[in-house]
This record gives C-alpha cells, sequence and structure tokens, in this order.
C-alpha cells in the first residue's frame, strides 16, 4: 500500500490488518499497563485467588495461569516455533491450557505470573524498529511482531478487568490505553463480519474496511482531521456513541452491546461478530 503519513502510518503492517499508532508508543502503554496489573496482583489475598471472576469457570488464580501461558505461547510463537497454532480454537484451547495448569498451587501461579511480568516488560520495552516488522503469527493471523503484542496486551487489559472488578477492586482508565485497545477491538470485530464495507467512528477512534486491508486510526484533533492534519479516509462513517471501557468488554462478551453503543442499529449488531463467536459451539 501507500505510504500513509498519519501517526504510525510508517509502522510495519500486515496484509489484512493496518493498525495505525505508533509502535514505540503502543509497547511503552503496554508494558505499563502490565506493570500497573502485576502490581495489584502481588497484593491480592489468597481468598481473592479463588474468587470467581468474570470468566465463566475461572477463578481470579486461573486468569494468572491464563496470562502465564499467553506469555508462554507468544514467546514461541515469536521464536518461529508455530506449533501452537497447530489446532487453536480461541473458545477451547485457553481454557484446556487452565485446567491442565489447576495441579499448579495458586501461590506459585501468582509467582510465575509476576515473573513473567518481568520478562515481557524488558521484552516490550527494550524492541526496535527491526523487532516491530518481524513477521509471527498471532491470534489475529500472520502479523508483524508489534501488533502480534497489541494482541497480547488487548487480552491482558480485557483480563485485568475480568479478575478485578468482581473483586472490587478499582481499575485505572487510561486514555492511552484504552483508544488503541477500542481500536483494536473494532479491528477484531470487523475480522468477523462477512458482509459488505464498514465504515466506523467512535469518539477519536476510525475504522474502515473495504476492498484493503481493515484500517483503524485514531484523530487527536476533532472529527474531522487526524493528528498530521489529514481528512479522514471518507465522510460515510457510521457515527456511534458509548462509554469505551463498557464497548471494549461488550464487544469480547462481557455485557450487552446494543444496551452499551447508541447509533446505527445494524451497524451495532455487526460489531457483536466477536462476541457471538465466542458463544459459539467449538
Amino acid at each position: 500500500m501507500e505510504h500513509d503519513t498519519r501517526l504510525g502510518g510508517d509502522a510495519p503492517q500486515a496484509d489484512h490488518i493496518c493498525f495505525l499508532f505508533d509502535p514505540q508508543a503502543t509497547l511503552a502503554m503496554l508494558a505499563g499497563q502490565r506493570r500497573r496489573f502485576a502490581s495489584t496482583v502481588a497484593t491480592l489475598g489468597a481468598d481473592e485467588l479463588t474468587s470467581p471472576s468474570r470468566c465463566e469457570g475461572w477463578t481470579v488464580a486461573d486468569l494468572l495461569r491464563h496470562l502465564v501461558w499467553v506469555d508462554a505461547t507468544m514467546r514461541r510463537l515469536w521464536s518461529g516455533d508455530e506449533t501452537p497454532a497447530a489446532g487453536f480454537d480461541p473458545r477451547t484451547t485457553p481454557n484446556e491450557a487452565v485446567l491442565s495448569d489447576r495441579a499448579v498451587p495458586d501461590e506459585e501461579v501468582r509467582r510465575r505470573y509476576l515473573s513473567s511480568t518481568e520478562t515481557m516488560v524488558v521484552e516490550l520495552e527494550s524492541a526496535d524498529r527491526k523487532r516491530f516488522g518481524h513477521p509471527t503469527l498471532s491470534p489475529a493471523g500472520r502479523v508483524p511482531w508489534w501488533m502480534s503484542a497489541m494482541h497480547m496486551g488487548w487480552d491482558s487489559i480485557v483480563h485485568e478487568r475480568d479478575a478485578l472488578a468482581p473483586l472490587g477492586r478499582a481499575v485505572e482508565v487510561v486514555p492511552g490505553e484504552t483508544i488503541p485497545s477500542l481500536a483494536y477491538s473494532l479491528v477484531l470485530a470487523s475480522l468477523f463480519d462477512r458482509r459488505d464495507r464498514l465504515h466506523v467512528r467512535m469518539g477519536p477512534v476510525h475504522l474502515r474496511r473495504g476492498g484493503g486491508p481493515v484500517t483503524a486510526w485514531a484523530v487527536a484533533g476533532g472529527p474531522d482531521e487526524d493528528s498530521a492534519g489529514h481528512p479522514p479516509f471518507d465522510d460515510q462513517s457510521a457515527v456511534l456513541t458509548g462509554d469505551p471501557v463498557a464497548t471494549i468488554d461488550a464487544m469480547c462478551g462481557r455485557g450487552s452491546l446494543t444496551q452499551t453503543l447508541n447509533g446505527d442499529a445494524a451497524v451495532i449488531d455487526r460489531l457483536g461478530g466477536l462476541a457471538r463467536y465466542f458463544a459459539s459451539s467449538a
């Protein structure tokens, strides 16, 4: 595709996804989220670890089991070992991994999560431009390395709320996390929509899906220009409104998207494909 002068337009992209966010800023955001969540995990009591999370059938400690497994799986993929992708089903494989790790005591799982977080933070913060573009696999397909890290971070951001919200623990809302996470949620939702072109605007976040790759970006100014002063790709976007954090959660199946968003009902229904997929039988 042509060089794009928008913020993030010179970042390595996938053939099917164009995610116009700055890789270095994105990775720094992900590292910050991991540090914050880990600092809370370190304070959880034994009764909190055994408490139910928002993920059906999983305790808070089970969520940590899942996140340790995600880290290990992503590191294998990043090393070039694509074995974990064989037979992977996001509706069943993560749960199978959690069940197999329940023999590991909760306190040991916590220790492994904190250790894995330290390792992953170093990896995120030490990456350079060469690493950004290294090809790898992610649940969203074959993508440059930095975009697979975004997928991992998006998973962590959602699961932080999955773990802490039922405990009554506050989760800080950080715009630098929420905006790219909302954009990435829209990307994933659009990949599950098989109908015609889809152009959506939610606050500063835009998504376009037409004849080329799914493209997502955020404007820094008003709704009619991006951070580099360029107009949006078109003016045909369906404008949706709603709480961005609740929208991210609802697109992942945590809540009702129709009750969270206001706007074109048909477009809102199309964005529910990811949640419907997770609720479907394997």
